[in-house]
């Protein structure tokens, strides 16, 4: 059971599960006009993410993943409908090709917020945007000690009892954190946006939160886990909504809430522990992948930022520089995250041995980046995951994946693709497609790369595609264009009649082209080292081999006479 699995990961960890994803943070203690920064990031025993690292030095700001009672900001919502435990102030730093940065901090939602922003070239400080801002905090759930959070909120001057910014306030906050920013070194090396969050607070006391849970009158038990327990959860966990609990068509029988988890004798200590580690959780291509080291849990591995496939591998080499058993395995889960709602896609656990095998016969040199990514559809407004994760599922299981069926996908995606195609001046995006597809066709289709993906009749089409090629860049290199160049590349099927067609127009156009003799004797060797050896057999020759066509079209690589 997952839920199980993810109790031993986390089972030792203090590590904070923030409902957003791993991001910095900084603490202003704000009090009756009296503003004080928090602490510096070496009091704190924070690692770096390495897209935020630059910022977190800059700006001095811890993770939100670090230990619980070091960053003293519980947060028990499992819903973003529900109101917030703090004044949460949005921060972006947004860094152009010139390595100019700007940073602003937002309080609020469009179009009613607070805004400021600072030129960190310049230093400048501005106000963009300055509305009455009413935030929905909780007012029974936390306390700063014994006083309720909320009403030390109203004390201190920052708001207002139905939760309004005292926007006087705000702007000292924010004049002061942005001052702060000026004094300290930036030193921001890369293009993009880097977002992080500000927590406001009275001051730095023990922040509680109430006991909402069912508490047993008897005495300790041990639940199903094997863990001390004071009675049964009740509350849905954060981070896997996957493990339903209100909702009577995924329980079991029926059973919801406390009676749900009694089913399952989840005791309310143990779901504490049931939860995605955010340090171990990476966003690839809109989906979260989660990978945990079983024999280490606490192990972290580094985001590589190249997609599913390299991020396996890099994992992998981790795994087997030594001293790891040669059974451990490395936990892997993909979660859909759409919302308030959480859709288990991926669930799996491999050995050392599974993966050496996997591996084997993959140079990672080789590996394109985001490769696996390729089978991502975003031909319409939202993407579509089924066949990408169809690949991924196989693949990690070891199967290999029908050739029929991805020559038929890639056939798919560049008919949707080749008329923008044809009109582009360069090929960088046609080059890339290919490169991805021809890795996929290789390593997936057979776990031997030796063995020759590419048959006679497909080679006869990829050879007629470079062929189209030259005769295109040749009639463009003379100037000499005409409607031949885009029939030859838009017809709706490549199958052996119109491969065919295609090679006789071609060599009827050289002969009728307008130049001189040499042009036409140069152009037709070249033509000649490509002409395809064997013809398409007759059993196949009404298969359609656009994919292959095409890839010869686009190709860099030349087949050898």
């Amino acid at each position: 059971m997952l839920g199980y699995e993810l109790f031993l990961i986390n089972k030792k960890s203090s590590t904070n599960d923030p409902p957003g994803g791993s991001q910095p943070i900084k603490k202003i203690f704000f009090q009756n006009g009296t503003i004080t920064m928090d602490k510096d990031l070496e009091g704190y025993t924070s690692d770096y993410l390495e897209k935020t690292k630059q910022l977190q030095d800059w700006l001095q700001m811890p993770l939100n993943t670090i230990d619980k009672k070091e960053l003293n900001l519980p947060d028990l919502r499992v819903s973003k409908a529900q109101s917030r435990p703090y004044v949460e102030v949005y921060g972006i730093v947004k860094t152009n090709k010139k390595l100019e940065s700007t940073l602003s901090i937002t309080i609020g939602k469009k179009p009613n917020t607070i805004e400021y922003s600072l030129n960190v070239s310049t230093g400048e400080i501005t106000q963009i945007q300055n509305s009455n801002v009413r935030l929905k905090i909780d007012n029974e759930n936390y306390f700063l000690k014994d006083i309720n959070l909320f009403t030390s909120y109203v004390d201190s001057g920052l708001l207002d009892k139905d939760g309004t910014i005292h926007n006087k306030a705000f702007d000292l906050i924010s004049r002061k954190f942005l001052e702060y920013a000026k004094t300290r070194t930036c030193i921001l090396l890369k293009q993009g946006n880097i977002t992080f969050r500000i927590y406001i607070l009275p001051n730095n006391s023990e922040i509680k939160v109430k006991e909402k849970e069912i508490v047993s009158s008897g005495n300790l038990f041990s639940d199903y886990f094997g863990n001390p327990s004071s009675g049964y959860a009740s509350m849905p966990t954060t981070t896997t909504k996957f493990l339903s609990y209100d909702d009577k068509a995924f329980t079991i029988n029926c059973k919801q809430k406390n009676d749900f988890y009694k089913n399952l004798g989840i005791g309310k200590e143990s779901l504490q522990k049931i939860f995605r580690p955010k340090e171990k959780t990476f966003n690839i291509s809109g989906l979260e992948w989660t990978f945990v080291d079983i024999s280490n849990s606490t192990h972290k591995f580094k985001n590589t930022g190249k997609g599913i496939l390299t991020q396996l591998y890099e994992n992998y080499k981790i795994l087997s520089k030594g001293g790891h058993n040669e059974q451990i395995n490395l936990k892997i889960i993909c979660v859909r995250v759409n919302q308030a709602k959480q859709e288990l896609l991926i669930d799996e656990n491999l050995t050392m041995k599974q993966m050496s095998k996997m591996f084997s016969k993959i140079d990672e040199t080789k590996i394109p980046f985001s490769v696996f990514e390729v089978f991502i559809d975003k031909s319409n407004k939202n993407p579509l995951w089924n066949t990408y994760l169809y690949v991924v599922k196989n693949f990690l299981t070891g199967n290999i994946i029908p050739k029929e069926f991805l020559v038929t996908y890639f056939t798919k995606l560049l008919r949707h693709e080749i008329f923008k195609w044809i009109k582009m001046k360069t090929n960088t995006e046609q080059i890339e497609f290919f490169s991805k597809s021809e890795f996929c066709i290789k390593y997936l289709i057979t776990m031997d790369s030796l063995l020759d993906h590419l048959n006679s009749n497909e080679e006869y089409a990829l050879r007629i595609g470079q062929i189209a090629r030259q005769y295109v860049d040749f009639k463009q290199g003379n100037k000499d264009r005409d409607n031949s160049l885009g029939d030859i590349l838009t017809y709706s099927k490549y199958d052996r009649e119109r491969l065919r067609f295609v090679y006789s127009r071609i060599s009827r156009g050289i002969q009728l082209a307008k130049v001189s003799d040499n042009l036409k004797e140069s152009i037709t060797k070249k033509i000649s080292l490509h002409r395809p050896k064997e013809e398409i057999s007759d059993e196949n020759a009404s298969k359609d081999y656009s994919y292959f066509f095409f890839n010869g079209y686009y190709s860099i690589q030349e087949i050898k006479a």
